[in-house]
């Protein structure tokens, strides 16, 4: 009997033992031979959807990266906003220091009938009127304040379209075309239609908000009007907005603005490449950085203004208010077609010394201005 209780009780106990290691090796994921086996983990099990589909391995454990698209746009409109209030605070900088220049070379353009005046006599009429000297500086405050949201639009379009068409031109057409195909033309060629579309493009969107200011600053260096409150109520009454908006004013504008920007961003942008961002002399980068930031300006801007005289004349006959703009019906062609009756082809280069005097110094402090404000603002190069 005692023989028999005993096998009874060494039974029981190697049943609860081989029971106790099932429930152990299945916990643990190790079978009774010793394999180890799948288990899903309780990480798994979360993974597993509501409508019963088990999410894939990847899909739980990584998230996809952001696409190059998103970050590229993201960066062109950082760089953007930088360069709109880098080049705004530029503008009226350069607007306030060479105003005068900008007064006489209005004043000689206005000039009616085969007249032309010399640069001490234009500047002897604006002194003489009421006021003085401080003529020199008439329509400062709506030049200064006008340039700021037109300029700064200018640049910061520019500044997105040249990042955002750039390499797109490139991987289309330029060294990195998919496939491994050959250039359809050099990265060179690419980078400087870049810079004329982005220009064009720029200017085109800031030449509707320059017209305005254009006029009204134009009214006041011609002597029309004494203040620019006066100088706009007055025009208001007269012609509404149309007063703002001449016929012929947002045409000649953008035909005026967009070779000039072209001409000039193409000169500035080939002088910083290959001379600023490669010259380092004497112990003093900062200074000498911005003597040269100084002169490529300067030559970009007397380039550009040169070769688009012949247009700012025709721009100011149509955008000067009067009998003289309204004769022109704000046709284009009418208008170049008196300017050429008047004086031959001299009469397009009318103003064309002062408007360098006023244009050079103001590309060459507006671009020091500009890259001073977008090494502060850490605009990336």
């Amino acid at each position: 009997m005692k023989a028999t209780l005993f096998l009874l009780t060494l039974l029981s106990a190697q049943t609860a033992v081989a029971s106790a290691r099932s429930r152990l090796f299945s916990i643990s994921g190790i079978g009774n031979n010793g394999v180890a086996q799948h288990c899903p983990s309780k990480k798994t099990a979360l993974a597993i959807p509501r409508g019963g589909r088990t999410a894939s391995s990847s899909s739980i454990t990584s998230t996809s990266p952001p696409s190059k698209t998103k970050t590229t746009t993201s960066s062109a409109v950082t760089k953007g906003l930088k360069n709109t209030l880098a080049s705004g605070l530029a503008a009226a900088c350069s607007k306030t220091i060479l105003a005068p220049f900008d007064t006489i070379k209005t004043v000689q353009q206005s000039v009616e009938g085969g007249k032309s005046i010399g640069l001490l006599e234009a500047g002897r009429r604006i002194a003489s009127r009421p006021g003085g000297a401080l003529n020199l500086y008439a329509g400062l405050g709506v030049a200064a304040l006008g340039s700021m949201p037109s300029v700064g639009l200018y640049f910061g379009v520019y500044s997105y379209c040249k990042e955002m068409i750039g390499p797109r031109l490139i991987e289309c057409l330029g060294s990195e075309r998919e496939g491994k195909k050959d250039a359809f033309c050099s990265d060179g060629a690419l980078k400087t239609v870049t810079i004329m579309c982005s220009a064009a493009i720029g200017n085109t969107v800031a030449s509707f908000s320059r017209v305005p200011y254009e006029v009204v600053k134009q009214s006041l260096q011609t002597g029309q009007y004494p203040s620019t409150f006066q100088a706009m109520s007055s025009m208001w009454k007269e012609g509404g907005m149309r007063s703002f908006f001449p016929l012929g004013g947002i045409s000649i504008q953008m035909l005026r603005d967009i070779p000039y920007a072209i001409f000039t961003l193409l000169s500035y942008e080939y002088i910083k490449e290959n001379w600023v961002l490669k010259t380092t002399v004497g112990d003093s980068p900062i200074n000498n950085r911005m003597l040269r930031d100084m002169i490529a300006g300067a030559t970009a801007g007397g380039i550009g203004s040169y070769l688009t005289n012949p247009l700012d004349v025709i721009k100011t006959r149509l955008q000067t208010t009067g009998s003289l703009s309204s004769s022109y019906g704000g046709s284009i062609s009418t208008c170049a077609s008196a300017v050429l009756e008047e004086g031959g082809p001299m009469a397009f280069l009318r103003g064309s010394v002062p408007r360098l005097m006023h244009k050079i110094p103001a590309n060459g402090f507006f671009f020091v201005f500009y890259e001073f404000f977008r090494r502060v603002l850490r605009v990336e190069q």
